[in-house]
This record gives structure tokens, C-alpha cells and sequence, in this order.
């Protein structure tokens, strides 16, 4: 840049010869100014003039003509001269009533169906400037029976599509199918006669429609097969809305949970709108974060939403709906502070409490609130949500949002009784719901039913918890991502190059338009010699500095595709690494599996309880490893793994295995941690050590046992892990530093292997302690 500039320096020297030209360049650009200023001027004029004279002039065809269809004719136009008049409104309307009147009075004497049809559709448009619903729907009807009663299709279709757009749809329309009805009957007239393009437009538009429908109605075939009929017109008859269907045609696949399908249309509505030039509307950035959000992806998913609420215009309220979907987000990566100060200065920028999208931004602080443990905020705002009437106006999958909230809400407070209810609700429509929503809806139903000591149910919510987390996180569903956002980055890359191009197009016009102006100032001074000689000698020194420019810019051409060479080759390494790392993590997963299969079997050829037991306890060992490495190749990060989860999955896991009918329950208290592996597989260990000793020991004669197990912060750069039963204790003579049990030598080298201090203390049961220091590199402390 420095180089640049310094060559541009020299031609100093010759700016005094642009001087010239430059006076005659704005001299005459202010006379086309002034030109063009004075014919505005005068077309206002001419046009007032005309409008004037054409009201008169149809007034007097009007009073010239005798009883016949000329005259019906000038009245509709001169009705049509007033309802189309802006100003004073109320007035004009009033003025052209009249007119309409007569009009169809007249085409009814003269029998002309032909303008009984004309009158009746502009008398349609009067009532729905004066916003009379239902006068405007009979009118659109009568006019329908007068085009049936011609046997005339297209005017039948013309009045079939305005009563749809015109005339809005209410809920009970919407349930009893009356505005489907609309729509899906034009469609056919204009499918059966349809060959303009505005008629083919309108053809797609109304399959749009029914397929949006059918998509509410769940028939999401139906609605795939009408969408893809969609892309088929607008492809043949180049239509203006093909990413809109695009759109559509992601929401559909991700409601019927084919996620990759959903991501693939979602990116070819932005890359299909940005290739034909059209507007990259918020809708389709919003439909590419919701189908990463369905997929589990939040960081992504945050992104593309982002990319929609940082939009230019900060009053649009469909930012309420934006940034309710990056709250539930950034709550999922423990982020309800950021996102809380985001809707704060959403609120405040839209400021409009009133558009019809507020109740997003209610929910969306009710969930930050609530994920904040400030629970009588949260509250607030979903009994704003229940108890307001106008919620009911929305549709099926915002109510289930709002239930699907409230039931976490209620199940974080432990008051199982409304997160039922709630739950059993939000169950009703899940489908609606994004996969990682289900999931999470699944796995509460199912820890109410533990708590609630419903077993059947439990079992079966259990079942799907599993089945539609496999199915998220299933190898194809990965590729296919990897894939589809691979191939939206080289084509964004793509845009990136044309619009490069099209650039220095434009710099090369702008460099043929300053010749061109050179040689029209040669050819005006070339009377004069001294004129001669300067321009020539600019003209050697500009065509040095062209010539210098072109070198450096090849030369930063060249430089530029060497970088790109090179950080794909970093990024190719970086890939395969990883790639590497999860296959790693899942293989060693994969033979602890097999390890603890091979021991299953094992011991069905064992009659030793003894051995059986021992074999079974190594199993539980082996799981507890194998967990770890399942949580590792699942998650974005390879080092470490976050812990609550993994206990969580580990006490259900120990509980179902060793569960023998004492109906023993477990408090878990467990810190945030992301945990080094080092330390993790040594910690899960303990706690299946000391698990399988409760169940075997500590309540030998009794039902209903209870055990708590915490993992707190402990004096300052400290931890420790906490796990008590209510059982019988350890015998009166026992002595854990002496013994020489498998399990207490397990858990004392276990705990020394990562220089942790371990103690047992029998009192109204046992306790088990182990503390240990926090390193930088192994342990992280996540936000809550």
C-alpha cells in the first residue's frame, strides 16, 4: 500500500493540466441539472393538469352517453379515479360510492355479466379500503357466482385469488379450512388455465400457500411433493420467489427431522437469493440458524441468527423473534447473562411493545430469567404468556414452545406436578419442536416419572430419549453437515469472486471513461503546441504508472493465491487431526464395549458367585471408562469433557445395572466442570466404586435408601467430590486405612493418582470425601 501510494505521488507534476478539463466537466453537468430540474417541474405540472382534465373529460362521456354498457364503463372508472385517491381518503371513498351504485344497478338492467363482474370486483376493493370484512367476502362471492354463471375460468380464478389475498384469514378460518379453500381452488383454475406469467405466478404462489397448510396439518410428504411443483414453475418460468419455496421446503424437512435435508435447502435459499441478486431476507437467515439449532449446533446456530438481528434496521419488530432464538442458545452454552443483555437492548432499539411478535421476546426473557435461577422474574412473564387471550391467535408450535418453557421452569424449582402438566402439553405437538427440544422434553418426562415412581412411563420416555438422541448425533447426519456447510463456504467464495470481478469491470470502464476524456482534451488544444507536448508527456507517465500498477497487482494476485494454499493446507491438517483424535475416542469406546461383552459371556460359563460378581463389577469399571471417551468423540472439544453430564449418565447407568428393588434414590449436586481426562477417568472410577459398595452393603435389610452425591468448589483452587448414604454403616471394627478390599485399594490409589486426599467416616451411614487441587490445565470452570 505504502508502494502504492508513492507511485502515485509522481503524477503531481501533471495535476494542474486536469484543471481544465475538470471546469468544463461541472459546467456541464450543472446545465443537465438544471435541465432536467425544470422538466420534473413541468411533468408535475402536466400530470396534475391531466388528472384534472380526465375526470372532467370522463364526466362529460358520462353525461353524453346513453343507458348502455359505455356508460357503465365510465362510471367504474370514475369510482375507480376516486378509491385510488390517497389523500383525504374518507371523502373520495364517499365520492365514489355513488358511482359503484349506479355502475351495478345499470349492469344489471342491461343484463351484461361481463360488467356486473367489473363492478362487483371494484366494489370488493372500496369495502376493503373501508375495512369491511365481511361485506368484502359476500361481494367476492357474488362476483364468483356471476363469473361461474359466464362460464368464464379466468375471471373466476382473478376473483378466487383476491378474495384470498384481500380478504385477511382469521383462526376459525383457518381450522374450518375456508381460507385453504380459497387458495387451493384458485390454484386449480389457474393451473387448469393458466399461461401468462403473472397467472403462473400466481399458480406458485397459491401452491405455496397449501403446502405451508399442509405443512401446520403435519402432511409432510403432501407438502414436500407441492413445493418441489414450486421450484419446478419458478425454475420454467423464471419467477421471482424460488428462495422463498427453498425456504419453505427446509422447514418442512426439519419438522419431519431430516436435518441434513433441512440445512441443504435452508443454504440454497441464501445462496439462490444471492446469486439472482434478490434481498437476503432475515427469514432465510433465520431458517439456516434454525436448522444448526435442530441439529444441536448452537455456536452456529448463533451466528446465522446474528447475521439477522445486526441488520440495518433496528425497528423492524421481527427482531423480537431473532433474538428469542439466540437466547435459548446462548442458555444452552451456559451464556443467560450475555443473552439477558441482549434483550435488553433489543427492547429498547425496537421499542414496540405492541407489533404482534412481543410475546417472543416475553417467553425469551422468561427462559433467561429462569435459567438465571431468578424465578419470580421468570414467572412474570410466562403467566403473561398463559394467561393472555391473544396467545391463542398463535400457532400450535409457538403454544408448544411456551409449554415446553414453562414445564423446565417448574422442573428446576422440583415441583414435578406443574413440569408435568406442562410437559405432557408441550408432548401433544413435540413434533413441532426443534430435535435437541424433544430430547431435552423426553429426558424431563422421564426423570418426573423416576421421581414420581411411574416405571412404565419412565421406560418409555427413556426409549425415545435415546432414540432421538442416536439419531442427532448419527455419523451420516455429521458428514452430510460437514458437507453442505464445506460446499455454502465455496460458494459464498464464489459470490466473492464475482463481485470482485464485476469490480474491476467497473474500474476498467472508469479507466476507458478518463481516456477517453484525455483524448477529447487533446483533440480541443491542438492548436497549441506547448498543450501538445504536456498532454503527451502525461500520457507517457500515466501509461508508466498503469504499467507499474498492473505489475504490483499481479504480483499481490500471485501472493494471495499462495496464502490461500497455504491456510487450506493448515486447515486440511487441522481436519484430519481431529478427525483422527474422535476415531481414536471411538474405537477405544468400541473395545471397552466388546471387553465388557466378552466378560458377559464369560460369565455365563462361571458358577462361582464370587467370580460372576467380580466379572460384573469389572464391567461397570470398564463403562465408566468407556463413557468418557463416548462423551469425548461426541463433543466439539478433544481434551476435556464436561463432568455433571457424565455423572448424571453414569449414576443412571449404575442404578439400572445394579438396581435390585431397594428403590434407592441419589441427590446430585454436581459443579459445572470441564475435566482433563486424566482426572475424569480416575473420578468416574471412585464414584462406581463407591455405588456398587452402596448397593451391596449399605442397606441389606431395608427399602428406600438414600444417596447424595456433590462435587463443589472447596477453599478456593480446591475440589471436592462428597458421596454419603443413610445405609447401616461400616462394622465397628473396620479400619479403610488397614483394609484390603478391591474397591477401598481401588479408590485410595485412584485418588492418589491424581494427589487428591481420600477419607471414610461411618456416620448414620457412610461418607466418602476426596479432595483435590485445581490445575489450570486440566480443569475449567464453566459458567452457569
Amino acid at each position: 500500500m505504502i508502494e502504492l501510494n508513492r507511485l502515485l505521488k509522481k503524477a503531481g507534476t501533471v495535476k494542474h493540466i486536469n484543471k481544465m478539463v475538470v471546469f468544463f466537466v461541472v459546467l456541464g453537468s450543472f446545465i443537465l441539472i438544471l435541465i432536467k430540474s425544470n422538466n420534473s417541474s413541468a411533468r408535475n405540472q402536466v400530470n396534475n393538469i391531466n388528472a384534472k382534465d380526465s375526470l372532467q373529460t370522463l364526466n362529460k362521456l358520462l353525461a353524453d352517453t346513453e343507458p348502455d354498457t359505455n356508460r357503465v364503463k365510465y362510471l367504474i372508472k370514475i369510482a375507480n379515479h376516486f378509491i385510488n385517491q390517497q389523500e383525504n381518503q374518507p371523502a373520495n371513498l364517499a365520492k365514489s360510492l355513488p358511482y359503484l351504485e349506479k355502475a351495478r344497478t345499470l349492469s344489471m338492467q342491461l343484463q351484461s355479466l361481463n360488467w356486473e363482474f367489473r363492478t362487483l370486483m371494484l366494489y370488493a376493493r372500496f369495502l376493503n379500503k373501508k375495512h369491511l370484512r365481511v361485506q368484502q367476502a359476500l361481494t367476492y362471492e357474488k362476483a364468483i357466482a356471476v363469473a361461474k354463471k359466464m362460464g368464464n375460468k379466468r375471471f373466476e380464478a382473478s376473483a378466487w385469488y383476491a378474495y384470498y389475498v384481500n380478504v385477511p384469514d382469521t383462526v376459525s378460518d383457518y381450522k374450518n379450512r375456508t381460507f385453504y379453500n380459497r387458495a387451493a381452488t384458485a390454484h386449480a383454475l389457474y393451473k387448469e388455465i393458466g399461461t401468462s406469467f403473472q397467472e403462473k405466478y400466481r399458480e406458485a404462489t397459491l401452491l405455496k400457500t397449501m403446502a405451508d397448510f399442509h405443512l401446520e396439518e403435519e402432511k409432510f410428504d403432501l407438502s414436500i411433493k407441492e413445493l418441489f411443483e414450486v421450484i419446478a414453475l419458478d425454475k420454467k418460468f423464471k419467477l421471482p420467489d424460488l428462495p422463498m419455496a427453498y425456504d419453505l421446503l427446509s422447514a418442512v424437512y426439519e419438522r419431519k427431522g431430516e436435518l441434513s435435508k433441512a440445512l441443504n435447502y435452508a443454504l440454497l435459499s441464501v445462496k439462490t437469493a444471492q446469486s439472482s441478486h434478490e434481498e437476503v431476507l432475515g427469514t432465510y437467515l433465520n431458517r439456516v440458524g434454525s436448522a444448526y439449532e435442530a441439529m444441536g449446533k448452537a455456536k452456529e446456530s448463533i451466528a446465522w441468527y446474528r447475521k439477522t438481528l445486526d441488520g440495518n434496521d433496528k425497528k423492524d419488530p421481527f427482531r423480537f423473534v431473532t433474538a428469542y432464538a439466540i437466547t435459548s442458545q446462548m442458555i444452552k452454552l451456559g451464556e443467560a447473562k450475555k443473552a439477558l443483555a441482549i434483550l435488553q437492548k433489543t427492547w429498547k432499539e425496537v421499542n414496540n411493545p405492541s407489533s404482534g411478535h412481543e410475546y417472543f421476546i416475553f417467553l425469551a426473557f422468561g427462559e433467561c430469567y429462569a435459567a438465571l435461577k431468578k424465578y419470580d422474574l421468570a414467572k412474570q412473564y410466562f403467566d403473561k404468556l398463559l394467561e393472555d387471550a391473544t396467545l391463542k391467535t398463535y400457532s400450535n408450535t409457538f403454544q408448544t414452545s411456551v409449554f415446553f418453557s414453562v414445564s423446565e421452569f417448574y422442573f428446576a424449582q422440583n415441583k414435578y406436578g406443574l413440569a408435568l402438566q406442562f410437559a405432557e402439553k408441550a408432548r401433544e405437538n413435540q413434533i413441532s419442536m426443534t430435535l435437541p427440544r424433544q430430547i431435552r422434553l423426553n429426558e424431563i418426562l422421564y426423570k418426573i416419572d423416576v421421581s414420581t415412581d411411574r416405571p412404565a412411563e419412565a421406560i418409555v420416555h427413556l426409549q425415545t430419549f435415546h432414540k432421538l438422541r442416536d439419531s442427532m448425533l448419527s455419523q451420516e447426519n455429521l458428514n452430510t453437515i460437514e458437507r453442505l456447510k464445506i460446499e455454502f463456504q465455496a460458494s459464498q467464495k464464489e459470490n466473492e469472486n464475482e463481485i470482485l470481478r464485476k469490480k474491476s469491470q467497473l474500474q476498467s470502464q472508469e479507466l476507458n471513461r478518463i481516456q477517453w476524456i484525455k483524448n477529447a482534451t487533446i483533440a480541443g488544444l491542438a492548436f497549441l503546441t506547448i498543450v501538445l507536448v504536456l498532454i503527451y508527456g502525461r500520457f507517457r507517465l500515466k501509461k508508466k504508472l498503469h504499467d507499474t500498477l498492473v505489475r504490483k497487482k499481479a504480483d499481490i494476485d500471485l501472493a494471495y493465491a499462495e496464502l490461500e494454499v497455504n491456510i487450506q493446507q493448515k486447515n486440511n491438517l487441522i481436519e484430519e487431526k481431529e478427525s483422527l483424535i474422535k476415531e481414536v475416542h471411538h474405537r477405544v469406546k468400541n473395545n471397552l464395549q466388546l471387553t465388557m461383552s466378552l466378560l458377559n459371556s464369560q460369565s455365563y460359563y462361571l458358577e462361582d458367585l464370587s467370580a460372576i460378581e467380580a466379572i460384573k463389577e469389572s464391567q461397570h469399571r470398564l463403562k465408566s471408562i468407556a463413557l468418557i471417551h463416548q462423551k469425548l468423540y461426541q463433543t466439539e472439544n478433544l481434551a476435556t469433557i464436561n463432568i455433571r453430564p457424565y455423572i448424571v449418565e453414569l449414576v443412571e447407568y449404575l442404578k439400572e445395572s445394579l438396581n435390585d428393588d431397594k428403590k434407592i434414590s441419589f441427590e446430585l449436586d454436581i459443579l459445572n466442570l470441564e475435566l482433563d481426562i486424566s482426572k475424569a477417568v480416575p473420578l468416574g472410577l471412585i464414584i462406581n466404586e463407591a455405588i456398587t459398595n452402596i448397593f451391596k452393603y449399605a442397606f441389606p435389610d431395608r427399602h428406600g435408601g438414600k444417596v447424595s452425591i456433590t462435587l463443589k468448589e472447596y477453599q478456593g483452587d480446591h475440589y471436592q467430590l462428597f458421596i454419603k448414604d443413610n445405609g447401616i454403616g461400616l462394622p465397628a471394627d473396620f479400619d479403610y486405612e488397614q483394609s484390603n478390599t478391591l474397591g477401598i485399594i481401588l479408590m485410595k490409589g485412584l485418588s492418589a493418582q491424581i494427589d487428591g486426599i481420600f477419607s471414610m467416616e461411618s456416620k448414620d451411614g457412610v461418607s466418602l470425601r476426596l479432595t483435590f487441587m485445581n490445575k489450570n490445565e486440566d480443569l475449567f470452570l464453566l459458567k452457569d
